[in-house]
């Protein structure tokens, strides 16, 4: 499944310029904070001993031990246990150890978006641009109304300077918070401020090409 790129009249702006950052330190602990809360959601009722089974299993395949295709049966509640323990090397700054678990998952799993999201998640932390617009729009694919992808993909274009494409994502996750509550779609209106801040500046900066 390739890139999905929506199309617009215009050519989507892309303006030279550094869009405003937020606090790094206080952007990752509240992107944690949101995942943390989603994953513990799936993993409801699920008991502490099949949990450490399970990231004994995760550990077997970072170390080359457990193939892919051993954990081919298993069940998908297996498998968001086995995730979990992606998520704790995620939320640790293993990357490449995350990495490993959510692209084994997705393969295992295709039509999960959430493994999707987090292996997106993954390659935007390691600035991978491409890759995280790929699976970030993978994920929507499978679940249109996946807010953490929706915004999380509007926050790469943004990085790249993909002004148009980023502010229709934002709008997007922002049109699906109907209640007016939901963090991801609160964090989706903070991007489209730091959209607007960056147009203003090329207005000021007539030069800077888009």
């Amino acid at each position: 499944m390739g890139l999905v790129v929506e199309k617009t009249e215009n050519k989507p702006s892309r303006v030279g310029i550094k869009p405003v950052q937020a606090d790094p330190a206080a952007e990752k602990d509240q992107i944690m904070e949101l995942v943390s809360k989603q994953l513990e959601e799936a993993l409801k009722g699920v008991p502490k001993e099949k949990l450490d089974a399970a990231k004994k299993e995760a550990e077997k395949i970072l170390e080359g031990d457990l193939s892919w295709a051993d954990m081919s049966q298993y069940t998908p509640e297996k498998l968001y246990e086995i995730a979990e323990t992606g998520y704790e090397r995620f939320k640790i700054g293993q990357y490449d150890s995350a990495e490993k678990i959510f692209r084994g998952l997705t393969v295992l799993d295709v039509n999960n978006y959430y493994y999707h999201q987090m292996l997106g998640a993954v390659f935007q932390r390691k600035e991978k641009w491409p890759e995280a617009l790929v699976e970030y729009s993978i994920a929507i694919d499978i679940n249109p109304k996946d807010l953490v992808s929706l915004t999380n993909r509007g926050e790469v274009y943004l990085k790249i300077g993909v002004l148009d494409l980023a502010n229709q994502d934002l709008e997007k996750a922002i049109a699906l918070d109907t209640k007016n509550e939901d963090r991801w779609a609160n964090r989706a209106r903070m991007l489209k401020e730091q959209i607007k801040i960056a147009r203003e500046r090329h207005v000021k900066n007539p030069g800077v090409k888009k």
